[in-house]
């Protein structure tokens, strides 16, 4: 397959190319050629107004249901809905029925998706059925291919943290928490403050994010081993990685698309789109945490892509799930509603969060693998009120950008007709 990309600006700032409008070959799966003109026959030419190319996006954490919840999508239907949201990798949770915490389990999601142009890299589960009791078969799942593990939304031990971090050591598998304590609120449903006092609903405070942070910086120094903490979302949480980043403590984080677009004001009508976990904070939180990913003492930024039916969200406030879908419209979303601009945009989605999961990092050169996506910050996209059943929480608005397709693996896929 033979691919010709005319007249595209290079984003990539590992590329000699960075900032170049030029014309790019691909031939079977492998840049060939990049110059100012190319002629060619008998290829599939792409052309675009406002036409960009990229090295291949990552999103690090989406929910594909597969197994035990397909009726919300599964596993072929999630990798589809990645790739028309512009991204070659997506790491995805292990919060499948059962838990994917055995080697049997990683095998199942590796086989499904081998013939995709999506590379699927499963996360393991930390424990056994993620309740956080007894380490699960860490070693044969990383075997399997996965490098991560991760127990979701569910609390993790002191104890059983510090010896998973001690035990991954052991093969170099790396951890992922989320800044959970039940210790201190068991049921929430929004922000603490307006969110909370105004609807009469269950409020989270800031103080268990960050209390919750302290603890896994302090864990993280004592075992001496690489962490990643999940769905930073309150402004406080952010001195704490400073000092934790100074004093050469190995700890990295990210925050989800939602917290970065809105705050707690979209809960005060009861729209259960935005129920989400970490909840939406102050407007202060918000801008806060922007500037964050800007300095990059957040270094990635992820979906937290959570596909359901509309019986499971359109439902009274506080018996809805928690979580929306996300993956196909987060390009956009950070196009639109934030001020990190395309360049930034761009560098978390392809370069940061390839380093900061420890992706292959591709650059955009000759003799390089193709791992592309195509898109522009022309244009505009709009959800169907149809797609993901309505439940997308941007399916009133239009959202500058579009993506154009990817190329991966030696495979295209292309979102124009």
């Amino acid at each position: 397959m033979k691919i010709l990309i005319k007249a595209a600006r290079i984003i990539d700032r590992s590329s000699s190319y960075h900032g170049k409008v030029m014309d790019c070959l691909i031939e079977e799966g492998v840049i060939t050629r990049i110059d100012d003109r190319i002629d060619e026959s008998d290829v599939h030419e792409v052309r675009h107004d406002g036409l960009c190319i990229s090295p291949g996006w990552v999103d690090f954490k989406a929910s594909f249901n597969d197994p035990g919840f397909e009726y919300r999508g599964d596993l072929s239907s999630g990798l589809d809905d990645a790739s028309l949201g512009g991204f070659t990798h997506v790491g995805v949770l292990p919060n499948d029925n059962p838990v994917c915490d055995q080697k049997t389990a990683v095998e199942y999601k590796v086989r499904k998706a081998e013939n995709h142009a999506v590379s699927l890299h499963p996360i393991g589960a930390l424990s056994k059925g993620m309740e956080g009791s007894v380490l699960a078969e860490m070693y044969d799942m990383y075997q399997a291919g996965a490098h991560w593990f991760s127990d979701d939304q569910h609390e993790m031990n002191d104890g059983l943290l510090s010896r998973a971090l001690s035990y991954s050591g052991s093969f170099d598998g790396r951890i992922i928490v989320s800044l959970q304590s039940r210790a201190m609120v068991q049921h929430f449903e929004v922000n603490e403050g307006v969110a909370s006092l105004k609807p009469g609903l269950r409020g989270h405070p800031y103080l268990s994010e960050i209390t919750t942070l302290y603890r896994a910086i302090e864990i993280a120094k004592y075992t001496q081993r690489p962490l990643h903490v999940t769905g930073i979302s309150s402004r406080h949480s952010l001195p704490l990685l400073e000092k934790a980043h100074a004093e050469g403590v190995s700890i990295t984080s990210d925050v989800h698309v939602m917290n970065l677009c809105f705050n707690e004001n979209a809960t005060l009508d009861f729209d259960t789109r935005f129920k989400v976990n970490p909840v939406l904070r102050t407007e202060e939180d918000r801008l806060a945490l922007v500037e964050a990913v800007k300095n990059n003492i957040i270094q990635a930024v992820v979906s937290d892509h959570r596909p359901y039916v509309l019986d499971e969200k359109n439902i009274e406030f506080d018996q809805a799930s928690f979580g929306c879908p996300q993956i196909k419209t987060m390009y956009n979303a950070l196009l639109t509603l934030t001020d990190l601009g395309i360049d930034t945009v761009v560098d978390i989605l392809s370069n940061r969060n390839r380093k900061t999961f420890e992706i292959v990092e591709r650059s955009i050169k000759v003799d390089q693998a193709a791992d592309l996506t195509l898109f522009s910050p022309n244009g505009m996209y709009q959800p169907s009120k149809n797609d993901s059943q309505g439940l997308i929480p941007y399916a009133i608005s239009e959202l500058q950008g579009q993506v154009i397709g990817t190329i991966h693996r030696n495979k295209a896929t292309f979102n124009l007709p």
